[in-house]
């Protein structure tokens, strides 16, 4: 079947989200796996890491982006449900970052 085709067979409410949920960890323990040597997670203010995208995006929209991820990263568990995401009803594995460390570098 084309992905094509499974989409077209896609109806109701369609999840689009992160599933399943991922921190900072997930993907510095993958770093760390690929590289043979530790790799950290450092948190960022949401504010200071999307403040170089105000003068493309405005400032109240970087305001709200960040302010949406600061929210996110007060929540236990922010993963959207696997029956309705997007990635289950089309066929589509969930990504990691393991996945795709070995996808790019072969």
């Amino acid at each position: 079947m084309r992905d094509r085709d499974r989409v077209a067979d896609v109806t109701g409410v369609v999840s689009v989200g992160q599933y399943p949920a991922t921190s900072g960890e997930d993907p510095a323990e993958a770093f760390s796996t690929r590289l043979g040597r530790t790799v950290t997670c450092e948190a960022t203010d949401p504010h200071a890491f999307f403040a170089p995208l105000a003068p493309a995006m405005g400032e109240q929209a970087v305001a709200a982006v960040a302010d949406r991820y600061r929210a996110l990263s007060t929540q236990p568990d922010h993963s959207i449900t696997a029956e309705r995401s997007a990635r289950k009803l089309l066929g589509v594995p969930p990504g990691t970052a393991g996945r795709w460390l070995a996808d790019i570098d072969p």
